[in-house]
């Protein structure tokens, strides 16, 4: 038997009964349990201060630790860069699409500008990193506290309560859903830059349970992990969490070889993005030294965003 912890969200549930499908589902002996956490019961509060805690990860290591569960599926983008004594990552299978998705109302519309929402326009979000691109790209728009699952959070947009929202592409494509009639804009990860992690899954065990391993170690993939690695790494070496807005994304070449574009906001308020490329052993030093450094923007002139492909 192996029971794997989950959150309780359609997100969270989608992924670990992917999880659970991949290992042979309940007749291979793979059950799920639900344990609710900070994150889906404190809805009115920024989650700013919140991620580096463990928000919506704590309640399931509890759980782990406890030998409640045997196994925890986590968006890896949630969960702590130190993981707790006694627990370790299991697998980190392939990653999804990285990118973040704009989604806007569309008598918000204004293609002419850099994000095709009206000048003033109100956009949801709680991620630091978003709100900091935003002030970035589009310093006159309005950014407003958007918490709630994924469906709740589109339909912000849908209704026009807001004039447009911010989410992964990942949690949309993963639960199929249906925009309606609202505008949707792929953001380039490029130069709109992903979390740490973010379209990755993260496996959580305890330390040395071989059986746990036994069933999860067939799910692994080394080239997202070695990616997400690089990119939690620095998030790490910077002791960002939460309370720095931070963006990053790697990509790891067969030979060994890797980039890693990273971007935060220096002492100054501004958003800088930085790229290092080489050897992936040494690239989370080198990006962390330029990022120090606040040098200038690493020039970019592609498009911020594109219409945006199909998820169904």
């Amino acid at each position: 038997m192996l029971t794997i912890g989950t959150r309780g969200s359609e997100l969270a549930l989608w992924q670990a009964r992917h999880v659970q499908a991949r290992l042979g589902g309940e007749a291979a002996g793979v059950q799920l349990k639900i344990v609710k956490t900070s994150g889906d019961q404190l809805l009115n509060i920024p989650l700013q201060a919140q991620l580096d805690k463990g928000f919506f990860t704590k309640e399931l290591e509890v759980e782990l630790a406890a030998k409640l569960v045997d196994a925890a599926v986590h968006s890896l983008k949630d969960l702590p860069t130190n993981l707790p004594p006694g627990l370790v990552l299991a697998a980190i299978p392939e990653r999804a699409e990285v990118n973040d998705v704009l989604l806007v109302h569309r008598s918000a519309l204004d293609m002419s500008r850099a994000l095709p929402v009206k000048a003033g326009g109100k956009i949801g979000t709680a991620s630091m990193r978003r709100s900091a691109l935003l002030q970035h790209v589009a310093p006159d728009l309005k950014v407003v506290l958007l918490r709630g699952n994924v469906p709740t959070r589109l339909n912000k947009a849908k209704t026009g309560e807001l004039d447009a929202v911010l989410l992964a592409r990942a949690g949309l494509a993963r639960l199929n859903l249906d925009p309606g009639d609202v505008a949707v804009f792929d953001l380039n990860p490029q130069r709109w830059l992903p979390a740490a992690a973010q379209g990755a899954l993260g496996i959580e065990i305890r330390e040395g349970d071989e059986n746990a391993m036994g069933y999860l170690k067939t799910l692994h993939d080394p080239a997202t992990a070695a990616a997400v690695g690089l990119e939690r790494g620095l998030l790490r070496r910077i002791e960002g969490g939460c309370h720095s807005p931070f963006g990053a994304l790697a990509t790891v070449a067969k030979d060994g070889t890797a980039t890693l574009r990273a971007a935060t906001v220096g002492t100054d308020g501004i958003w800088r993005t930085i790229e290092v490329q080489g050897p992936v052993d040494t690239l989370v030093e080198r990006a962390f030294a330029l990022l120090m450094a606040q040098g200038p923007d690493l020039p970019d002139t592609s498009p911020w965003y594109t219409p945006a492909r199909p998820w169904h």
